[in-house]
């Protein structure tokens, strides 16, 4: 029997060296390297192509500043892990992650190594000013990869001996490495029960490459990926079956004159033989030599090479789809296996200079960096602050949808708008952001038409108001205290009583508001002030001007004649009251006298008009109250201001809200205290969805209730969901208030999220346009394939460029869903880009969030079964998978029988059982 040859595996290393704080990897033959880890800044499915070009030309830079002498080695490890989950104390977020735990996925880590190399043959010498001018080299390189995106870091010593010793066990998955027994064969290396191939790609002897290569590649299918980039790599993304690939990427820059010299040498010599494979030799060097002469190219030695490990079994799958893959696009890998020692070590990083001249071939720097890797992976954002879903491949990963694109300027605002078309997953997405947001310490204020949110609303014992005919949903926005009235609530008041006049398509004329302004300022004044009526902005007028002419004779008047302006006569003001009585700190001699007098002329006029008029007594706050004023108020104000008003069309259509009226409870009765410090609350309108009347007033006062709530509660965050509700908001009447509400929302540490699915209802809609999408820097696309054909005009109206539909149409149209639950995906774009993700969850979620009525119904019967939602889920789970029956079947069995399904219940028995 013959024995294995054995032979002690020697680094090719002689140790690692500190020069100005940087470590140096020495080679045993006096080369030195340095090592960067980096960030591919391509994002696997960006769709940008501008991306790949960038990347390119960032890596011919590098190959300029280096020059000649110097190897640039890339290694892009591809990484087969298993999710681990994080640990979570809530109920619903333990489940979520436990359902990934286990789940492989992809990981891939990047690393530039840069190489000074000595003549060989040379002895090495020391010589501080090549390792000085190799030193600035790699700091310009560092310079230049952050300012691209790459965010390099260099590898300190201990990171450096802990990454060749990965390549050497080629394991990355586990933070421990055991370095194990190389076996070599002629087609591959052993180590352990674990097989490597290293695979040339490039056949050194014959070069078959595409006869036309780029950046990247165009992918062409017909589910919504025609003509979208990918990296020339692409399909290692997809190996099946290995556990490390590296792809390492190395070019050499050779003395660029003598290098073309030897060429011109070669061709003369083949031009000599006349040969057709001399001809198509002397050919392609013409070619090259044009590309370097006009085009300034410079040429390089180019090695690309994989090194794949995998379980024995499994080895020859991943190697087998490598070479489909690489013969799809006209690359034919080198047959030759015999290197496979020589090719490993060469994987070590710092080390191409072991490659020998059969592994190298020349070409032009542009081209050999086509095939450098270019992509990367989704990660978690670096924020506290991060709700998750799923990448492509159906891993978690942390998003942050406010706080850190708010301090980068990514965006300005938290406001989101979320369009899907029935049965695309919006209600499910909706669900999972808020079930996330409740982590946060927010406040969330939903208004609802169709019972979307009521699991999760049981689940976090929130707030559950529905409206019926015998119990309306009631407020009462005129209850406020003298503290609370200010410029924002009048003017909230305003756009109510124009409602409730106009109706939501109606339209108010300037004189129409201005009367109402003018009954509101007096029906608080006359309730805060109870001792006399307010006066008119007419007859305070008239005072200030009486009391100015009454100065003049005044000695101060000549004293601060440089302070006097028509400011005190002619201010402009909404509010007169309030003005005046603030007090100035900058207040002169003359205005203090001027302020004085004409207080007094104002209490004067005041205790006047308190004999003059019968008062009118307001016990109460209500909208009864201030109808009974504007009845009264509104002919004086005809009357002293010489305008047309429609009283009684006004008294009429208001009557209805009036003690005795068909609505009178809904502006008279106060809310529900709890409302203000309750956390989850969700306004559930459907029943009224079609009453033209209440559906806008109703849905108008929940948000002023959200406003009050927001106002009030400053250390919380905040978020008022308004799904198809906002329909009865979207009118002229009520932009106003809606861009008041959205501009200021933004200062109370909140967000409001408009949730629509008909396309109709974006296209044309003033009010949507000019106060929502204008003022909502997220938008939340679920799957619009439906929407394709009219895409240009929804694609201009939400500011999406070309780029981003395409991301926007790869929705659903992966081939991703292997060993994954039941998902959908959405499009999140935070300011001018966005990306694709994935709401996954586990069933405990499923069935929170769930609209179906059925799911819901079973849920609810194990929910009062068991006391609380969360006894009801887990017992669900438990008795669904004791019972053997999938869901729906569960399902139809529980609502059958109005039970929940006893857990010794057996189905599905074998009949020989």
């Amino acid at each position: 029997m013959q024995r294995e040859r054995k032979t002690g595996f020697k680094i090719p290393f002689a140790g690692i060296d500190t020069y100005n704080g940087l470590q140096l990897l020495y080679g045993e033959n006096g080369d030195f390297s340095m090592i960067l880890h980096i960030s591919n800044p391509v994002l696997q499915y960006g769709a940008d192509p501008d991306a790949y070009n960038v990347y390119q030309s960032v890596l011919l830079n590098i190959i300029k500043i280096l020059g000649e002498g110097h190897i640039i080695q890339k290694q892009d490890v591809f990484i087969r892990r298993k999710y681990k989950g994080v640990n979570q104390s809530e109920f619903l977020q333990q489940k979520y992650h436990a359902h990934f735990e286990g789940r492989e996925y992809t990981d891939i880590k990047s690393y530039l190594i840069i190489t000074k190399q000595v003549k060989r043959g040379a002895f090495y010498t020391y010589d501080k000013k090549v390792l000085s001018d190799f030193f600035q080299n790699v700091i310009k390189i560092s310079d230049l990869l952050a300012n691209a995106g790459f965010n390099p870091s260099f590898l300190n010593e201990v990171e450096i001996n802990r990454y060749i010793s990965k390549v050497l066990s080629m394991e990355f998955a586990s933070s421990h490495t055991t370095l194990n027994n190389m076996r070599c064969g002629d087609e591959q290396l052993n180590l352990g029960n674990l097989a490597i191939r290293c695979i040339s790609m490039v056949n050194t002897d014959s070069v078959d490459l595409p006869e036309k290569l780029g950046p990247y590649t165009e992918k062409q299918d017909n589910k919504g990926m025609r003509d979208f980039p990918v990296d020339n790599l692409s399909f290692l993304h997809q190996v099946p079956g290995y556990r490390v690939i590296i792809y390492n990427q190395l070019l050499e820059i050779p003395p660029q004159q003598l290098t073309l010299n030897k060429l011109e040498l070669k061709r003369k010599r083949h031009s000599g033989v006349p040969d057709p494979a001399n001809l198509i030799c002397v050919e392609d060097i013409d070619m090259l030599l044009v590309d370097v002469a006009r085009e300034n190219q410079m040429l390089v030695n180019a090695h690309y090479s994989m090194i794949v490990c995998a379980e024995e079994e499994q080895i020859r799958k991943a190697v087998n789809y490598i070479d489909a893959a690489l013969f799809q696009q006209g690359i034919i890998p080198s047959r030759n296996a015999y290197n496979q020692l020589e090719l490993f070590r060469c994987a070590l990083p710092g080390n191409g200079v072991e490659l020998k001249k059969y592994d190298w071939f020349l070409t032009t720097a542009d081209a050999a960096l086509c095939f450098f890797f270019k992509e990367s992976l989704l990660k978690d954002e670096p924020s506290d602050f991060l709700v998750r879903f799923t990448d492509r491949q159906g891993i978690p990963v942390g998003i942050d949808p406010a706080d850190l694109p708010m301090r980068t300027n990514r965006i300005n605002n938290r406001n989101k708008f979320v369009l899907g078309p029935s049965g695309s997953g919006k209600s499910f997405f909706m669900n999972a952001l808020i079930e996330q947001y409740m982590l946060y310490n927010m406040d969330v204020v939903i208004v609802d038409t169709g019972h979307s949110y009521s699991g999760m609303c049981d689940y976090f014992r929130g707030k559950y108001i529905t409206w019926s005919d015998s119990k309306p949903i009631t407020m009462n926005p005129f209850a406020i205290a003298e503290s609370e009235y200010n410029i924002e609530k009048k003017d909230f008041l305003i756009t109510l009583v124009s409602l409730l006049w106009k109706g939501a398509e109606g339209t108010i004329s300037s004189v129409e508001r201005d009367v109402i302004s003018n009954v509101i300022s007096a029906y608080y004044s006359r309730y805060f002030n109870p001792g006399y009526p307010g006066l008119s902005h007419k007859q305070l007028f008239s005072i200030r001007k009486r009391v100015f002419e009454s100065m003049k004779e005044n000695p101060l008047f000549d004293m601060d004649s440089d302070v006097i302006d028509d400011n005190l006569i002619n201010l402009e003001i909404s509010d007169l009251d309030e003005v005046l009585l603030a007090e100035d700190p900058d207040t002169t001699p003359f205005k203090a006298a001027f302020n004085q007098k004409y207080f007094s002329a104002v209490n004067e006029e005041k205790k006047l008009g308190s004999i003059r008029h019968e008062r009118t007594g307001i016990t109460a706050l209500d909208f009864n109250s201030f109808y009974e004023f504007a009845l009264g108020k509104i002919p004086e104000i005809k009357i002293e201001e010489r305008i047309a008003f429609d009283l009684d069309e006004f008294r009429y259509v208001l009557k209805k809200f009036y003690r005795g009226g068909e609505f009178e409870s809904i502006l008279n009765e106060p809310a529900d205290a709890s409302l203000f410090s309750e956390r989850f609350i969700v306004f559930e309108i459907d029943a009224i969805k079609e009453n033209r009347i209440l559906f806008p007033i109703v849905t108008l006062i929940i948000m002023d209730v959200f406003i009050q709530k927001m106002r009030h509660r400053k250390d919380q965050r905040k978020a008022l969901i308004i799904e198809e509700a906002w329909k009865a908001i979207a009118s002229p009447l009520m932009a106003g208030y809606i861009l008041y509400l959205y501009k200021t929302v933004r200062k109370f540490w909140g967000e409001a999220i408009v949730v629509t699915q008909e396309l109709g209802d974006i296209i044309g809609n003033a009010v949507v346009k000019d106060s929502i999408l204008n003022n909502s820097d997220t938008i939340c696309l679920l799957d619009q394939s439906k929407f394709k054909e009219n895409y240009k005009e929804i694609g201009k109206l939400l500011a999406i460029t070309e780029i981003e539909q395409k991301k926007i149409f790869t929705i659903n149209n992966l081939s991703n869903t292997d060993n994954r639950g039941r998902f959908k995906e959405v499009y999140i774009r935070r300011g001018a880009s966005g990306e694709v993700y994935g709401v996954e969850v586990s069933i405990f979620q499923y069935l929170a969030y769930t609209t179906e009525k059925p799911e819901k119904s079973a849920v609810e019967i194990y929910t009062r079964t068991y006391g609380t939602y969360q006894s009801g889920l887990e017992a669900f789970v438990s008795d669904m998978e004791k019972s053997g029956l999938p869901l729906d079947a569960f399902i139809r069995q529980i609502n059958k029988d109005g039970i929940p399904i006893p857990s010794s219940t057996e189905y599905f028995k074998p009949d020989f059982v």
